[in-house]
């Protein structure tokens, strides 16, 4: 009786140790398991958002960098520096045409302005209601007093200013409703008669804000920041533009530690009690020659910068804890219990064989549960290649039922390859070796053929290899997608004509080769006449029928080896790149103007543009791509100067 009970102390003793031990262990895994799936699901989060706080960053760069070329452009055409020159009224009246069609093309600039250097408005236009309107002389203001034309007023000529984002002030008061708009100032010298005066160009902070508020689409929350912690636009907008009225930073205040990490790096995230904030910083004049706004702490782009923030709150974030999940406690508890019962059972029953059949069905059990909600197909084949399982996905995709496919040959069914010996999903059970690839292509039960990327793995026991695991996802979306941002990057949306990126290729390529072989090439800057009166008519919808029958009339009167791209707008550009004189260029001009000439026939009635064509011809050394379309551009402002409907030849 002594023996027997010593033993079952001895027994209990043992029981009650590794039930302990594998409670013990048991607690170390789900702790380690959770704590592991929370910070994955953190980075995931992170990673999603920053990805998100980067293209922001790009969309709001870019938009900075085409205002800013179109200021300069401005500045430069010979409108402006006529007037600026002589001041006198027929000169203004040029001026004020040319910003009236510049205003008319760019939808997104709300006025622009020629201002002289005491700061009195002399030239002044304004969008309004997708009208261009010219203020008259007795409306014009003084801006002496505003800080865009004192920091612009000191830069020489080439320099551009941009002003910080904050709202339109007129007569010396903030307008109602907001407008945000951001300032592009080039001050523009005349050397002969020494007149300076700026040219301003307001661009609508709107556009701005849209692009952010689309890029940042997020059920969590999104913030953009000035450098002084101010919010310019956030879920709260009563709290935005705190800055225009003398208010402390709102953001800032808010969220003092936040902003104090904010400052310290580019981008990255802060945990404060609150929750979670991720952020990027956009410095929207790094690609552009500017000047900061008023107040940087450097003289330097840098200075100039916005934050974009996205925040998370402390209860929307990944948790482990266990007293804030009570059916996480009630799980973890019903293991441990039920973990130390059968640690007991099994020390009292041996029973070793059972426990790993249990162990076996539940290993099974999950495989199917996994593999049931797996975001890619899966398909186990034996080594005959014959099918043994289809997962959910795996169905979906290829259209068959999992009782179609099983015991069925794999390679004959749906692996579109004709060689079977050469089949590389097949030949890893020999190999021994992973075999991944975004080319193989499945057939469908319905005979399609879809692009698929997959991984093929052996499938090995402790006898060997048992057969192969491929895993697959259908790649006709991503390949569609792909094609389709290949042909944004090089194609105009509207007409299908090759687009400025494209041009400025092949006219740098025609450039050197008419300096290599002393070849002559001709560019010509094409602009529409009376376009806008056609829009005004039957509406931009007939507008954009005309643009793509116009463009169809310019391919026709050229040779395959020329180039005809659209510019945006109404202006198009053709490059000639091999003529045998100038007389090329000009029959090659004549015939676009009879063809654009013909009536075009719309839904709303009949339409008639003109078009003024400004050549420029080169040949041999000393071509440059940018010389030739400043020279073009020049030219066609001639033929519009001349009476429009012609070319004008830059001699």
């Amino acid at each position: 009786m002594a023996d027997s009970r010593r033993h079952f102390r001895k027994f209990l003793r043992s029981a009650l140790v590794l039930g302990v031990t594998g409670v013990l262990v048991f607690t170390g895994v789900v702790f380690g398991t959770l704590e592991y799936w929370a910070w994955k699901e953190l980075e995931v989060l992170k990673a999603r958002e920053q990805a998100r706080l980067q293209l922001t960053r790009w969309l709001l760069t870019q938009a900075f960098d085409h205002a800013a070329n179109d200021v300069q452009a401005f500045a430069r055409m010979p409108a402006t520096r006529s007037y600026n020159r002589t001041r006198s009224a027929e000169d203004k009246a040029r001026l004020e045409q040319s910003f009236r069609v510049q205003l008319g093309q760019k939808h997104t600039y709300s006025q622009l302005r020629f201002i002289g250097l005491d700061g009195a408005e002399k030239v002044r236009l304004d969008r309004l209601y997708n009208r261009v309107l010219v203020t008259p002389e007795h409306q014009l203001q003084v801006k002496s007093g505003r800080y865009y034309v004192a920091g612009a007023r000191a830069l020489a000529e080439g320099e551009l200013y941009v002003s910080p984002l904050d709202l339109n002030v007129e007569n010396g008061a903030v307008d109602v409703p907001y407008l945000p708009t951001v300032r592009f100032s080039v001050p523009v010298t005349d050397p002969d008669s020494g007149h300076r005066g700026l040219v301003v160009l307001n661009v609508g902070g709107e556009l701005l804000l849209d692009t952010f508020r689309f890029s940042m689409t997020t059920r969590h929350q999104a913030f953009l920041l000035n450098s002084g912690g101010h919010i310019l636009h956030g879920p709260d907008e009563s709290r935005s533009w705190g800055f225009m009225f003398d208010l402390p930073p709102a953001f800032a205040n808010d969220y003092p530690r936040a902003w104090a990490g904010m400052q310290q790096v580019d981008s990255g995230s802060v945990l404060v009690d609150a929750g979670l904030f991720l952020f990027d910083t956009v410095y929207p004049l790094e690609r552009i020659a500017a000047l900061p706004a008023p107040g940087s702490a450097s003289a330097s782009a840098d200075s100039y910068f916005w934050k974009t923030v996205t925040f998370v709150p402390a209860s929307q974030l990944p948790m482990t804890d266990f007293y804030r999940q009570p059916w996480l406690m009630a799980g973890y508890s019903a293991g441990a219990v039920g973990l130390f019962l059968l640690i007991v059972y099994f020390c009292f029953t041996r029973f070793r064989r059972q426990q790993l059949r249990r162990e076996i069905a539940r290993q099974a059990t999950r495989f199917q549960d996994i593999s049931s909600v797996l975001g890619e197909g899966l398909i186990v084949m034996d080594t005959a290649g014959v099918v043994t399982y289809v997962n959910p996905e795996a169905e979906q995709v290829l259209g068959w039922r999992a009782d179609e496919l099983v015991n069925l040959r794999g390679h004959e069914l749906f692996h579109a390859h004709d060689d079977k010996s050469d089949c590389r999903v097949l030949a890893v059970m020999g190999s021994g070796q992973m075999y991944r690839s975004m080319q193989e292509m499945f057939r469908c039960k319905d005979g399609r053929t879809i692009p698929v990327s997959l991984n093929a793995a052996p499938l090995v026991n402790d006898a060997g290899v048992e057969g192969v695991v491929v895993s697959f996802q259908d790649f006709s979306e991503i390949q569609a997608y792909q094609e389709e941002i290949r042909q944004l990057a090089f194609q105009d949306t509207l007409t299908g004509l090759p687009n400025r990126r494209v041009l400025d290729e092949r006219l740098r390529q025609a450039c050197a080769l008419s300096e290599r072989h002393g070849w002559s090439l001709a560019l010509m800057f094409l602009d529409l006449d009376h376009f806008k009166e056609v829009n005004d008519t039957y509406g931009h919808d007939a507008g954009d029928l005309l643009l793509k029958e116009i463009a169809s009339r310019m391919i026709g009167c050229l040779r395959k080896a020329d180039t005809v791209a659209r510019m945006g707008g109404d202006e198009f550009i053709i490059l000639l790149p091999e003529i045998a004189s100038p007389d090329d260029a000009e029959r090659v001009a004549t015939k676009i103007l009879n063809a654009v000439a013909q009536p075009v026939y719309l839904p709303e009635g009949e339409a008639r543009v003109g078009v003024s064509i400004g050549i420029v011809v080169a040949h041999g050394y000393g071509v440059t791509a940018e010389q030739m379309m400043e020279r073009a551009d020049t030219a066609m402002y001639e033929a519009k100067r001349a009476g429009r409907n012609r070319y004008y030849v830059e001699k």
